[in-house]
């Protein structure tokens, strides 16, 4: 599998941090030339700088949800790279609030990257793909758009809304040879995760609420992103060609847990 990309060409939208990176660098340490896509790397994302990405990946940096800037990026990874068969979709902002305590510019925020970065980055990557002879989706969405906790009335809106896109990517497109497939992360160490731990921790250290969220995942741990970027791979590459339209659960067993 360590060459399984060779030739292949990927574009990963929310590609900076988190599980996109992660995405990304599995992509093309397995041959594969990756453009990221993603907002800049600073404190507040915790992550490591983009200077040691593998060979193979250019960044792009910008704001996902603006039409013109994934489009010249898109533009600028097929100049480079001649082509594109592969979209991964990992774009995504996590804020807490009910419907109630929800401004309306939060959660146009939230429609925007966690939503509108996804099509966006289809509307302008579909037609490289279509003009290779087909290709592979991937749409990064959560358990929370399966089943939900309390307080994350946009973020589990957006991530219900990649599946039923994901699904409508597959219908329409599996003639063009297209497949989409979605993961549904379950608790995964990023900085979304990381930001939730000091909000909700209640000044413990992160090792401790992680600890105890554990103790509620069937598995026992908190999921890494290399995790998660091994289930799109698997999506992305020739080993999935008869699989569109699913959504791979990778939560550790949390939804199949009753919480009663």
């Amino acid at each position: 599998m360590h060459d399984e990309f060779k030739g292949k060409c990927a574009f990963v939208m929310g590609g900076t941090t988190g599980i996109g990176r992660a995405a990304a660098e599995l992509l093309a340490a397995r041959g594969g030339r990756v453009a990221l896509f993603g907002a800049p790397v600073s404190a507040d994302n915790r992550d490591a700088g983009l200077d040691s990405l593998p060979e193979g990946v250019v960044v792009f940096t910008g704001d996902g949800s603006q039409a013109a800037e994934v489009a010249a990026a898109m533009e600028r990874t097929v100049a480079a790279f001649g082509g594109l068969d592969i979209l991964v979709n990992s774009a995504a902002v996590h804020p807490y609030g009910t419907a109630l305590e929800t401004p309306e510019s939060v959660w146009d925020r939230v429609m925007g990257v966690n939503v509108k970065s996804a099509f966006l980055t289809c509307h302008y990557g579909l037609p490289h793909l279509i003009a290779r002879g087909g290709g592979a989706i991937v749409n990064v969405a959560s358990n929370q758009g399966s089943a939900n906790t309390a307080g994350l009335s946009a973020y589990a809106t957006s991530k219900g809304a990649i599946l039923a896109f994901t699904r409508t990517l597959a219908i329409d497109f599996g003639d063009r040879n297209i497949r989409a497939n979605s993961v549904s992360p379950g608790p995964i160490d990023t900085p979304l995760l990381r930001v939730a731990a000091e909000k909700f921790g209640e000044g413990r250290e992160r090792a401790a609420v992680y600890r105890d969220w554990s103790a509620k995942v069937p598995i026992r741990r908190i999921g890494t992103p290399a995790e998660i970027a091994e289930v799109i791979a698997f999506l992305a590459s020739d080993r999935a060609s008869f699989v569109t339209g699913a959504d791979y659960a990778a939560d550790g067993g949390l939804l199949a847990k009753l919480g009663f």
